[in-house]
């Protein structure tokens, strides 16, 4: 199994900052409430990926597989739950909120940013390759 770098999951986790601000700024279109709700969403996104980043790859051993395997559900499960108390946090306490900015925001940076990085880094490795 070919895990990340610590270099990558930075860039993962500071593209996703960006872009959770990139969204805010582009919600400013429609007003106050969409732009904190996109920002609050994607920043909860930012927030739980870097949360789980941080427990499993700071202290990674590949001598032990077997417990990475379990660190790597234990985390999982850590950040779903994190998730859901942030997302209830934010819906009991922020009052005005557009709940779909937030999904949505949410939802775009947990998957978009990611995919970039990877796709950036593999073109930058292909094109290292054929120097």
């Amino acid at each position: 199994m070919q895990l990340a770098g610590n270099d990558q999951i930075r860039l993962i986790v500071l593209t996703q900052t960006l872009s959770s601000i990139a969204v805010a700024v582009i919600l400013g279109a429609f007003g106050w409430v969409y732009v904190w709700s996109g920002l609050v969403g994607g920043l909860i996104s930012t927030a739980t990926n870097g949360f789980m980043a941080a427990r499993i790859f700071v202290t990674y051993r590949a001598q032990e597989p077997g417990r990475m395997l379990a660190k790597m559900y234990g985390s999982e499960l850590q950040k779903i739950l994190l998730t859901g108390i942030l997302f209830g946090g934010v819906v009991f306490w922020i009052k005005p909120l557009s709940i779909g900015a937030m999904l949505g925001s949410y939802l775009f940076v947990q998957v978009v940013a990611p995919t970039f990085v990877l796709i950036y880094t593999d073109q930058m490795k292909s094109r290292l390759k054929r120097r």
